[in-house]
């Protein structure tokens, strides 16, 4: 029997991205869609590695598309910082991004594999979101696609804030307009779930969420330290106009002597005084399969969104790894976040939204706690297998 074809389009993908947090869900859909003929278009950047996923990518026909490098200059930096400054989430919500100059690379490898392949099925998973401009294009050349859009994040629901409501009210209409061309749509959260219900048919509406990628089997005895260790995974940087700011932590726990912070990952930090704190230690990317095994060893994890007018949908896959850790999470956030009220509603850790909380009260007083799981179904609910199956329900 012939395999049906499946074309996923994406933005940074490794081995070409700093962090494996944005590229997860993909891999795990790739692995979900292993019996079928699996191809994928996404940018070559700076080669970062596999994370440890180089085999579940073997039979997947890889094409990378060749990047505009401006990130190398001095010129291209300042000029990003200043846009985020003032511009950031205008740009976002009308799909101007870092991809958006690759849109005529997309749109002429598509024409070719639209031409020649003809996949059954294409898969966009966003952000980038100006990646969404290229539906309108496939739906003109083949009629007969089904064109799935995957939402990791909000497009211009996300951002919440008056001053762009007018901008925002046309950006709304316009993606409305192009999820009108597709055929399904999977929403990674609740908050992007109910937001896309309100403009399309609830039929097309799939709420596919994060997961854990393996489920802990192993248990670990942790080593009784004077200190509290806290272990962090994922990109953090100390840029005021970044989703997570580590300022905001150094300025709470800069004057205390009790706490280790260790983060995981291509962290963008560039102030000595923050490097050099000495309750800090900063290390590089590991294999996503040793993350689990690191987690289980420390007294709390932390999840840190720091930018206000996103902070509502926030519920990250790193939430769930950290959920099948079995070790209680610190969520600190600038509003309430949706990761933020499962943590109150299963008591898996503490909640603080620091326009309203002293962190530096919280820390000074923190102990090390067990934490009893409250009303947690099957954890086996939370894993990416499970969540998934709504995906192979979609593919006929």
């Amino acid at each position: 029997m012939k395999k049906k074809k499946i074309l996923f389009i994406t933005g940074e993908f490794i081995p070409y991205t700093r962090s494996v947090g944005g590229a997860i869900r993909v891999i795990s859909f790739l692995k979900t869609l292993k019996n079928y003929n699996l191809s994928l278009i996404s940018v070559k950047k700076n080669f970062y590695g596999y994370f440890g996923f180089k085999s579940y990518l073997r039979d997947v026909n890889k094409i990378y598309l060749n990047s505009e490098k401006f990130e190398k200059s001095k010129w291209y930096a300042y000029l990003l910082s200043f846009i985020k400054l003032f511009f950031g989430n205008f740009l976002y919500i009308v799909g101007i991004d870092n991809n958006y100059l690759n849109l005529a690379k997309y749109k002429i490898k598509l024409d070719y594999l639209l031409k020649y392949e003809k996949p059954e099925y294409i898969i966009i998973s966003a952000p980038p979101f100006s990646l969404l401009k290229l539906v309108t294009k496939i739906r003109k050349a083949d009629k007969n696609a089904k064109i799935i859009l995957d939402y990791r994040d909000g497009w211009t629901f996300r951002v919440k804030s008056i001053y762009l409501k007018i901008f925002t009210f046309f950006s709304n209409k316009y993606e409305k307009y192009i999820l009108n061309h597709c055929d399904y749509i999977l929403c990674a959260t609740v908050e992007i779930y109910n937001d896309i219900s309100k403009i399309v048919d609830k039929k097309k509406t799939i709420l596919l969420k994060n997961g854990f990628f393996k489920q802990n089997k192993k248990k670990i005895i942790k080593k009784q330290n004077k200190k509290i260790n806290i272990g962090y995974f994922g990109l953090i940087s100390d840029s005021p106009f970044g989703y997570r700011d580590i300022n905001v932590l150094y300025d709470a726990v800069s004057s205390l002597n009790k706490l280790n912070f260790t983060f995981y990952g291509n962290s963008s930090i560039k102030k000595n005084y923050i490097l050099n704190f000495k309750s800090f230690n900063f290390l590089n990317n590991i294999s996503y399969f040793k993350t689990l095994e690191k987690m289980k060893k420390f007294d709390y994890l932390l999840i840190l969104h720091t930018e206000k007018s996103t902070a509502k949908e926030v519920i990250t896959g790193k939430f769930y790894e950290y959920l099948n850790s079995n070790t209680p999470m610190i969520m600190i956030s600038n509003g309430e976040t949706e990761a933020g009220k499962l943590i109150k509603k299963h008591n898996l850790g503490y909640v603080l939204d620091y326009s309203k909380h002293n962190l530096k009260d919280f820390f000074e007083k923190i102990n090390i706690k067990k934490f009893k799981h409250k009303k947690i179904k099957a954890l086996k609910n939370f894993s990416r297998v499970e969540q998934n199956k709504k995906l192979l329900n979609i593919i006929k």
